[in-house]
């Protein structure tokens, strides 16, 4: 019977949700609608009082979703009732996802950021240059060696990650606002 070391048996398993967390990008690339808005227009029969409380940004959509404001690197989770669960400050990443209507279309529970650092919580929602863009909490730093490149990832808090990952889930609407 073949001996397998812990180191091996890891990087089995790193492999396997690698593959699964591509199979899934494969699977949705192209999926998400076009998105509805061209800078500082918002969309067709959007309600112009639906973002004017809470410090949301004018033309964010209606109904449940997260906005993102890359100008203000503030997210916000919106209830259906237009109720806001909750708002926070990001760290940007670069480049930046492109303005408009997004949807989730991937999720995992932990991983390693384009930067090397280990994280949790990462909700996919758009694409740029080839790369996913998304949220994602670092739960700590980036591995020795590597090199400080920018990376699409947003970057949230731990807390702030968490409840983000409860909120949005798989088809989540996702509104990128200036």
């Amino acid at each position: 019977m073949p001996r397998f070391t812990s180191g091996t048996l890891v990087a089995g398993i790193v492999t396997a949700a690698l593959a699964t967390v591509c199979g899934l990008t494969a699977a949705a690339t192209g999926s998400a609608p076009a998105g509805r808005y061209s800078a500082g227009h918002g969309a067709a029969g959007a309600s112009d009082g639906a973002c004017r409380h809470a410090g949301l940004p004018a033309d964010c959509g209606s109904g449940m979703r997260v906005v993102y404001s890359v100008s203000r690197h503030r997210v916000w989770l919106v209830r259906n009732d237009e109720r806001v669960l909750r708002s926070y400050e990001v760290t940007a990443g670069d480049p930046p996802p492109a303005l408009g209507t997004h949807q989730v279309f991937a999720r995992g529970a932990r991983g390693q950021g384009g930067d090397g650092a280990p994280v949790e919580h990462v909700v996919l929602f758009a694409q740029t240059g080839g790369s996913n863009i998304g949220f994602s909490a670092a739960v700590g730093r980036a591995r020795k060696g590597h090199t400080a490149e920018p990376t699409p990832a947003i970057r949230e808090t731990r807390p702030d990650g968490a409840a983000l990952w409860q909120f949005a889930t798989i088809g989540t609407t996702v509104e990128v606002v200036e």
